[in-house]
């Protein structure tokens, strides 16, 4: 095949592994994890980072059965508690939601501003469509693509989003509408596309991978 169906293979096949995760509750930071490894390689989890993980749902040390916690017909059983977090959980869900629209849609911002964006929301190292890339290759290569389609528009399709945040990682992805016209070259495109992104959380949240797929 050539380079390019290759690179379009790569990234749908990241893309659905990215899915496959998030839907069986998966920490995305596992894919950084084996993304980080020569295919020649092999990288073994212990127990804990299994755990930390979410690739088991057990934790790695379980204290025995306390009969005397049992609920039995005579003694009631437990009321089940309020998940104080969960508020907390929703909030920073909506957060990288508005941070990622935020995003995509500065996109279609003059190039020096676009830049800027991705200076400021990109860590220093990204899994960048599959392969481990630093910043200033990316804002090279949006560069690029900026200074090819001068005007750019994107749209967000809200009912398509998903996100899923767990420990210090958020994973968002969805569908948005683009369009992209150069006038000195009389060319114009447009279409649909998937997009995923994995974010750090922290007092300055930073991109840590991204993926795409044209639809149409």
């Amino acid at each position: 095949m050539s380079a390019d169906e290759a690179v379009a293979q790569i990234q749908a096949g990241t893309a659905q592994v990215m899915a496959y995760m998030t839907e069986m509750g998966v920490d995305p930071k596992l894919m950084e994890v084996a993304l980080s490894y020569d295919r020649s390689d092999m990288r073994y989890l212990s127990a804990s980072e299994m755990a930390d993980l979410r690739v088991t749902n057990v934790a790695v040390t379980q204290s025995p059965v306390d009969a005397s916690q049992v609920p039995t017909s005579t003694s009631p059983a437990p009321v089940p508690v309020p998940d104080a977090s969960a508020s907390a959980k929703q909030e920073l869900e909506g957060a990288a939601v508005t941070f990622i629209k935020g995003l995509i849609e500065h996109h279609g911002d003059h190039a020096e501003l676009a830049l800027a964006e991705v200076q400021s929301s990109y860590a220093p190292t990204v899994d960048y469509y599959g392969k481990l890339t630093d910043l200033g290759s990316i804002i090279q290569d949006k560069r690029n693509y900026f200074e090819r389609w001068p005007e750019r528009g994107y749209n967000v399709r809200d009912g398509s989003l998903m996100v899923s945040c767990a420990n210090d990682r958020c994973m968002v992805s969805g569908t948005y509408d683009w369009i992209v016209r150069s006038l000195p070259r009389h060319k114009q495109a447009k279409g649909v596309a998937n997009f995923s992104y994995t974010i750090s959380i922290g007092s300055n949240p930073k991109i840590v991978a991204e993926t795409s797929k044209v639809l149409r």
